[in-house]
């Protein structure tokens, strides 16, 4: 083996020639890289070769080789190699060189520990960082650092020796990089440290935290982007661990990080990585930020002042500070309570937007769209204070101001559209004046590029605010809008192109059938561009047409849509093979909305649709590509595939820019995101829970169910948690499909209780363990907020329509309760701070997304009662103290509402079950009768009239009868939280218990006044049961209202049928026609409601 040829054909890798290349890898491949010798050639060149090119690719090559062969090389040659080695760093010159050698070493070093070997080598480097030659301190710093990086575990119980080192060297007065090679030596050592087991050592570590905040200074002083990097890197580390290594010390770290951010001298690049740590430090660490003084404001108004430092021409795509900041507060409203972040927000919001400066404008509009999505119900309370600020800056004189308001607005909608609803004459002039405005000529290029925006962020305003526009309303604007964005879609920027479609979709659906007038001409615009393909802006422009003719479909009807329905699946089915997978995305999201408007009938195109679906959700992982070099392709024996983190990788094809760019420390992977097969099967996965809940019949399910379950069940554990997310979504919707289909042939209905009334069929019991069996694989340890969510989502929705059967699959109650007890007391994996899962972390206050975890859990425990009826009496003494908590909460109006909500679906269900409690559970709603909160008010009453009507425990119960109606009669003169509904239903409930202990001359006038109930439509079953009752008792004062009644059953037996159950609307029928045999004269002047309750 020639060692003048190896180095030669190192040297010829480094070619900008493909070619060459290749044919150099393939001599590499077949006679140097098999051999063990070849790896003591490149230590040898390593040492010995002047070329600096060859000595660092040898380095690396050795570097890959060496776990392959080093345990081959003759024990007795290795301490001269060794030695060698070592030696060869210390003389190296090259700082890229040195690097690449000293990793070498330590990958070495790794095998050889393992072993009991090269055991005086950390000895030496100790040593050698106290030399006086500051190059040997440099070398020895990063060999160490190396070291701990290949295999922090090797040096477990050395945590005191190593910080003690580490303690010197960080303050070393001649090297920068001695610094920083000890800072990224600390963060490398993290995981070996156990703060439960080695108090001192973590104690040993907080002193060094102060003196790597010296070292991050010194770099940004410096302005050394490396070393500033690298620090930052250190920092983050942090974050992945328990916040005992951080200690007291994180509080200061934040406030140095905010000082640094809001440092309009700093580098905007160090800037933006101070706000991306604050943003980690948000995600990672909110328990602790919320548990800091006034954090969330300081944090919040900070980035709000960074955020006017905005551009006009700032490219989307470049994180500088301002959109670090926006990035900041995205965060903040997430994961912080919103009396944290969004109150300080508004508080400083009309400052902002009332400012003569445009950037104060722009940061208060954008930092309002901002964090709606993490508070979306907070905001919405705050919508008739916020929207004043909205139109003004959509009407501000500054074109910069209009775009980022119509940015804001945007966003709001994406999230509270529908409380927006009461503004839409004031929005939808200010989108047309600068719709039109931007649809004028200029010869300006610049004004050209700022109309292009404004005329996008108009449609993109259109579209979200879309779910929050009457049709009534959107008939005044419809011919006009469709005119002048018909004409976009026609325009020469395809992105105009794009949001035009989309707002054409947004019209549709806000209009429904009303858009049938525009159906035909809308169809003859966009139909042209579901076949073109010549360019990825076609692609990305068919994309979004077909997006917006699936809204057109389910606004316009089965009926009108038919004629396009055979050539629309054709062009869906032919994007499926056009290599985008944007394009495929819509193909799917398309089929869904033909499955709901057509249902059964879609049924000939579903062979198309669920291969199309299967070939998405059996794209593996390999898809994801490697860029490697020739070389590396040698190196790792393949040109196909690698196995990296146990997952299969291809390798993709380098093109010659590849080739020449500089490969320093190019055997650092970088961590991938999501990869765009998995963002793919995530939508394919739930479109396929779409298809098979509306479109599939019994034989579909037969057909096609049995293969979508095995190709979805293993996404449950997929790294992405969106997949896990929609997987355990489409299981669930699957399971309840079936029981649907099930019940349906069987005419069986499912009754509350375990054990079971009647035993479901085999194939459902086959499926509800697969189901069960993904759910609690996830649920007990899931991280993700998300997931949870959507577990406890389709949980709770699933036995409140399925009953009790899945409940009796294994340990499935058992471990139900076991989650369910951790979420509502705030003790699960997802709601404590990364690495402090066993951390008792309660704060006052919860982000929305933490209360919706809350939320969603309490909502399956309200699912239990349901499926369980009486039986859940057991279970709700286990669920009664956090319940209870919850509901006597004074720190939160939500926790209060929401917990005595519980209480009323809980008492609903347990029937006469719940008597046991009603002491403990009356002298609660008493005091919620009075809330403060008009919510929680109302919930009480809708509580306290079910307490009643369920409980037999009358004689704790009717002494209190007269309190509770002096706290239900002003509830009856109040509009909002739906108030007068559920005190309506609480007294009829009262009555039906208890009818004799009610002055129904007095309660009964008023009691008919709310009638019909316009926002409850549930309180109309106790309503019309006790109006019934009173009937068939002869009561007097009930007959005497009768005139006022017939009106009222002619309302509630109108559309909307969502008014009355079946049950309900049986009884309002049998009541209407005990009146007409006793009087028929009673509705002379209302015919119609004989007719509407089948009597003429």
């Amino acid at each position: 083996m020639d060692k003048q040829r190896l180095a030669a054909l190192l040297l010829e890798s480094q070619v900008p020639d493909t070619q060459k290349v290749k044919a150099t890898t393939a001599e590499l491949q077949k006679n140097y890289y098999p051999n063990p010798q070849c790896l003591l050639l490149l230590i040898e060149l390593i040492a010995t070769e002047s070329n600096v090119g060859i000595r660092q690719q040898a380095a690396i090559t050795a570097n890959r080789l060496a776990e392959k062969h080093w345990e081959a090389i003759p024990k007795e040659q290795k301490p001269a190699v060794r030695e060698h080695l070592v030696q060869a760093t210390l003389r190296e010159q090259n700082a890229a060189c040195r690097h690449a050698e000293s990793r070498l070493i330590a990958t070495i070093a790794t095998i050889d520990f393992e072993e009991g070997q090269w055991t005086e080598l950390f000895p030496a480097l100790v040593n050698l960082s106290a030399s006086a030659n500051v190059a040997e301190r440099q070398v020895a710093s990063y060999i160490i650092f190396s070291l701990l990086e290949a295999n922090p575990t090797n040096f477990a119980g050395d945590e005191i020796k190593l910080l003690e080192l580490f303690h010197r060297n960080i303050q070393d007065a001649e090297s920068a990089d001695v610094r920083i090679n000890t800072m990224m030596s600390i963060g490398a050592m993290l995981l070996i440290f156990d703060a439960e087991e080695d108090a001192e050592s973590v104690k040993a570590l907080h002193t060094l935290i102060p003196l790597m905040v010296e070292v991050l200074k010194a770099a940004v002083t410096a302005g050394d982007d490396e070393k500033i990097g690298q620090a930052f890197e250190v920092f983050q580390q942090f974050l992945a661990y328990e916040s005992a290594l951080l200690g007291g010390f994180l509080k200061d770290l934040i406030q140095f990080m905010i000082d640094l951010a809001a440092n309009t001298e700093a580098e905007d690049e160090v800037r933006s990585q101070a706000l991306a740590f604050l943003a980690q430090t948000v995600r990672y660490r909110r328990m602790k930020i919320q548990g800091m003084k006034d954090m969330g404001k300081q944090l919040t108004h900070k980035a709000m002042v960074i955020l006017t430092e905005i551009d006009d021409d700032e490219d989307e795509d470049d994180m500088g500070p301002a959109r670090s900041a926006l990035a900041l507060l995205d965060q903040l409203s997430g994961d912080l309570p919103p009396r944290q972040v969004i109150v300080p927000l508004l508080d400083a919001l009309p400052q902002f937007v009332t400012s003569e400066n445009p950037g104060y404008k722009k940061a208060g509009i954008l930092a309002l769209g901002n964090v709606v999505e993490g508070a979306p119900d907070f905001i919405a309370s705050q919508v008739k204070t916020i929207m004043p600020h909205v139109i003004n800056l959509l009407n501000d004189a500054d074109l910069g101001v209009r775009h980022a308001a119509l940015i804001g607005l945007s966003r709001l909608a994406d999230d509270v559209a529908e409380e927006l609803s009461p503004y839409s004459e004031p929005l939808m002039t200010a989108l047309v004046k600068n719709l039109q405005a931007a649809m004028a000529p200029t010869g300006d290029a610049k004004q050209t590029k700022k109309n292009i925006e404004i005329i996008r962020s108009v449609c993109g305003a259109l579209d979200s605010l879309s779910e929050g526009l009457d049709s009534e309303f959107m008939k005044q604007y419809a011919g006009e809008l469709v005119s002048n964005i018909g004409a976009l879609v026609a325009h020469e920027d395809y992105k105009v192109k794009v949001a035009a479609s989309g707002a054409l979709g947004a019209i549709a659906e806000s209009l429904g059938e009303d858009f049938k007038p525009y159906f035909e001409q809308t169809m003859v615009a966009l139909g042209p561009f579901l076949t073109i393909k010549d360019s990825e802006e076609d692609l990305s422009l068919r994309s979004g047409v077909c997006d917006s003719i699936g809204r057109v479909a389910a606004a316009v009807g089965a009926q009108a849509f038919q004629p396009y329905v055979v050539d629309l699946m054709k062009s869906s089915e032919e994007a499926l093979h056009l290599d985008n997978s944007r394009l495929r995305e819509s193909s799917f999201i398309l089929w869904s909305s033909l499955a709901k408007v057509y249902t059964n009938e879609f049924a000939p195109f579903l062979p198309g649709v669920f291969t199309g679906l299967f070939q998405s959700l059996e794209l593996e992982e390999e898809e994801l590509k490697l860029e490697l070099t020739e070389d590396e392709k040698g190196i790792a024996n393949t040109t196909e595939e690698i196995i990296t983190g146990g997952k299969r990788v291809k390798v993709k094809r380098a093109s010659e820019e590849d080739e020449m760019e500089d490969e320093e420390d190019e055997d650092d992977w970088e961590d991938y995101g999501v990869s765009p097969e998995a963002l793919e099967k995530e939508v394919a996965i739930e479109i396929l829970g779409d298809i098979i809940t509306h479109a599939c019949g019994a034989a579909e399910i037969k057909q096609y169910l049995k293969k979508a379950i095995e190709m979805i069940s293993p996404l449950s554990e997929h790294s992405y948690e969106g997949c896990r997310k929609a997987t355990i979504a489409t299981l669930w919707r699957a399971y309840a499909r079936v029981w649907q289909l099930y019940e349906e042939e069987s005419g069986a209905s499912w009754e509350p209780g375990l054990p079971l009334k009647q035993n479901p069929d085999p194939a459902l019991v086959e499926l509800a363990e697969i189901v069960t069996s993904a759910t609690l694989h996830l649920w007990n340890e899931e991280a993700d907020r998300g997931v949870v969510t959507e577990i406890n989502r389709n949980v709770a929705a699933t036995l409140k329509a399925c009953g009790p059967a899945i409940l009796a699959r294994g340990e499935m109650m058992t471990e139900i309760v076991t989650v369910l007890t951790a979420l509502i007391t705030r003790s699960h994996p997802c709601q404590q701070d990364l690495g402090d899962e066993d951390e008792d972390q309660e704060v006052e206050g919860t982000s929305e997304y933490d209360w919706l975890v809350i939320d969603t859990a309490l909502d399956v425990v309200i699912g239990l009662a349901v499926a369980l009826g009486p039986n859940f009496a057991e279970l709700w003494k286990i669920f009664e103290k956090p319940i209870l908590k919850f509901a006597s909460s004074e720190a939160e109006n939500i926790e209060r509402s929401t917990g005595v909500g519980v209480i009323a679906e809980c008492a609903a269900n347990m029937e006469a079950a719940v008597s046991p409690y009603t002491q403990k559970l009356l002298n609660l709603l008493l005091k919620r009768l009075s809330d403060p909160d008009q919510e929680t008010r109302s919930n009480a009453a809708y509580a306290t009239g079910q307490l009643i009507y369920n409980s037999t425990d009358s004689n704790t119960y009717l002494p209190h009868y007269e309190t509770i109606l002096q706290k239900l009669e002003p509830m009856l003169q109040i509009t909002d939280a739906r108030l007068k509904d559920n005190a309506a239903g609480c007294l009829c409930r009262m009555i039906i218990s208890h009818p004799d202990r009610i002055p129904l001359g007095h309660v009964l006038p008023a009691l008919v006044d709310l009638l019909p109930l316009k926002e409850d439509y549930e309180e109309n079953t106790p309503v019309y049961e006790c109006i019934s009752k009173l009937y068939e008792a002869g009561e007097h004062t009930i007959q005497q209202l009768t005139p006022r009644l017939v009106p009222v059953f002619e309302a509630v037996l109108s559309p909307p049928v969502e008014q009355l159950e079946d049950e309900t609307r049986e009884i309002v029928r049998r009541t209407v026609a005990f009146l007409h045999n006793a009087n028929a004269g009673l509705f002379a002047s209302h015919p119609n409601v004989l007719s509407l309750a089948g009597l003429a």
